[in-house]
């Protein structure tokens, strides 16, 4: 294993998370204060209106991430997945939908729950792409972990830039593409190496 090398993935990806997520964190603050405050008003006496029920299921809405949020989930699929981050409705299974974490953050000690469990997820997953890479190219940036990294930083610099901080998504989506590109790799390497066990164990049948 390179250690070195996952270890400095890992860091990398660490660093732009946490300081995204904190800079996420003072922005809920602010919106919590304000709600608060708009919420201690005393209410508009409002006209007599019938009452009316709609329901509709909430899971089924389009949903428009911020960047911020974007640039973790798309940068770490394998720990989105696991985690259920931010997810508008996560699956029971995944670390958020454990915690009930739905329909936005409910607290801000739970959602300091979520954002720990991602972070903790986070730096195993990069510990174990960057200490086994697939493959290793003669050019550093066209290793699949080495590009999504890369992507995430110029994303991270793209976001912090006021009145562009959309194009953020764009090399995010580049990072997507090489996230297929790696599981595509690691779906190849499982099947040739399962073949390889198949023909070694017919061989040896062979030979008795």
């Amino acid at each position: 294993m390179n250690w070195r090398r996952g270890l400095l993935l890992a860091g990398v990806h660490l660093a732009v998370a946490g300081s995204l997520i904190v800079w996420m964190e003072a922005r809920d603050a602010q919106y919590r204060k304000y709600a608060d405050s708009e919420s201690a008003k005393p209410p508009l006496q409002a006209t007599k209106q019938e009452d009316e029920v709609v329901t509709f299921d909430l899971c089924s809405l389009i949903v428009d991430y911020s960047p911020q949020e974007q640039i973790i989930q798309l940068a770490n699929i394998p720990t989105l997945y696991l985690t259920g981050w931010h997810l508008y409705c996560p699956p029971r299974w995944s670390l958020d939908g454990m915690l009930h974490i739905e329909y936005g953050r409910p607290s801000l000690t739970i959602e300091r729950r979520g954002d720990f469990g991602l972070l903790a997820v986070l730096l195993i997953q990069w510990l174990l792409i960057g200490g086994f890479p697939l493959i290793q190219p003669k050019s550093w940036w066209k290793e699949p972990g080495a590009f999504i990294a890369l992507c995430t930083v110029i994303a991270l610099i793209l976001v912090l830039i006021p009145g562009i901080s959309w194009l953020a998504r764009l090399p995010m989506l580049f990072a997507l593409f090489a996230w297929f590109y790696w599981f595509g790799l690691l779906l190849w390497k499982s099947l040739r190496c399962g073949w390889w066990l198949v023909r070694q164990r017919t061989a040896a049948t062979h030979r008795i």
